[in-house]
């Protein structure tokens, strides 16, 4: 099956199941798009390809591209650690857990691809989040980055996303930091 037959299936797939209702529909388009980038040889998008990867390993070790993405977090949890009052606003594992470099990085795969870009509007991309997290719940990232020993998605309830991140060093008394939103 050539590149384009795999696109138009894709194409299909995201017309008929705009908004995503199941896991299996998140799965499928993760695993589709991931046989795209392989096919092409496409390397443009690095964070795609570890979120694919990522779906379907019970246990995965770190990119490069998701290193920084986790150095960064490490940081700023470093920071919310050692002076609470001071966070406010927006933080980096918010950004994470919203997906947000990945929405990024799939809205520009969809264009590049000529394919309906609706499940990166707010509500459909929501919806992927909520069912994608369900997925990732207890698929650890080991070692995602040098003072990150790892990173899970713990069960939640719906509508609500948690996960732990371990550190290979205590910050300050905290050898771990548990986040948690509700979508």
């Amino acid at each position: 099956m050539g590149r384009i037959e795999i696109v138009d299936k894709l194409n299909l797939f995201l017309d008929k199941h705009a908004p995503f209702t199941e896991e299996c529909h998140v799965l499928y388009t993760l695993v589709e798009i991931r046989k795209v980038l392989d096919r092409e040889n496409n390397r443009k998008y690095p964070i795609l390809r570890f979120y694919c990867n990522w779906s379907v390993h019970t246990d995965k070790d770190s990119t490069k591209e998701m290193e920084v993405v986790m150095k960064d977090i490490y940081e700023d949890i470093k920071k919310q650690i050692a002076n609470p009052t001071l966070v406010s606003g927006k933080t980096k594992i918010i950004g994470f857990m919203y997906m947000e470099d990945l929405q990024a990085e799939v809205l520009k795969f969809l264009q590049e691809y000529q394919l309906p870009i609706s499940l990166t509007e707010k509500s459909n991309w929501l919806e992927f989040v909520k069912l994608f997290v369900k997925i990732l719940v207890d698929q650890p990232i080991k070692t995602p980055s040098v003072d990150i020993k790892q990173f899970a998605f713990l069960p939640a309830a719906e509508g609500c996303v948690r996960g732990r991140i371990d550190f290979n060093q205590n910050i300050g008394q905290y050898s771990y930091y548990q986040f948690g939103n509700a979508y």
